[in-house]
């Protein structure tokens, strides 16, 4: 690769969507959450409040309802989609950081998302970004059961999940199109 790690981490990146159940330790994934908190944010505002699960029965109970919400809205799509993984969401994945967003500030969740991701590729820990779990979170019938279950802040909403475990397969490496660059 290069000779700059933060360059490695973002080349190796990978979207993993099969974890071992081995969890991920305290020391990392507090790392991982002042990684978070170090991401940038428009005026300094800091609107993105950061929800650790490493509850596991929690996480297949939201995965099940992620799931079930598209069978019910008849999404056949998404649902052939997540059939052909398994009907998994989160992947296995032994912790999640479910990033809670005010005044609709999606940049600052993405910022803080890629932040938790380059962090953790950094340390050998795999990760996805995931925005599925959304659904459940906009959905009249679970929003409120789910802020509350995931201890929401007042007038926080669902803006990113990040999945991070410790791989049992490898990600695909997406290709780079250097054709999306303009030079003027």
């Amino acid at each position: 690769m290069t000779s700059n790690i933060v360059l490695d981490a973002i080349f190796t990146r990978r979207s993993t969507r099969a974890y071992t159940n081995k969890k991920v330790d305290a020391e990392t994934v507090a790392l991982l959450a002042k990684a978070a908190l170090a991401a940038p944010s428009g005026s300094n505002a800091q609107p993105v409040n950061v929800l650790i699960v490493q509850n596991v029965p929690l996480i297949l109970e939201l995965e099940r309802a992620v799931v079930n919400y598209f069978v019910k809205t008849g999404d056949e799509a998404v649902v052939e989609r997540i059939k052909s993984r398994k009907n998994k969401v989160f992947y296995d994945a032994s912790t999640v950081f479910f990033l809670a967003v005010k005044n609709n500030a999606a940049v600052d969740v993405g910022i803080m998302a890629e932040n938790i991701a380059i962090a953790a590729t950094s340390l050998g820990i795999a990760n996805v970004i995931l925005g599925l779990p959304r659904v459940v979170f906009y959905d009249p019938d679970t929003v409120a059961y789910w802020k509350e279950k995931l201890r929401f802040p007042e007038g926080y909403e669902y803006g990113l999940a990040v999945a991070v475990g410790y791989a049992a397969e490898e990600g695909k490496p997406h290709e780079i199109d250097l054709s999306k660059v303009s030079y003027l």
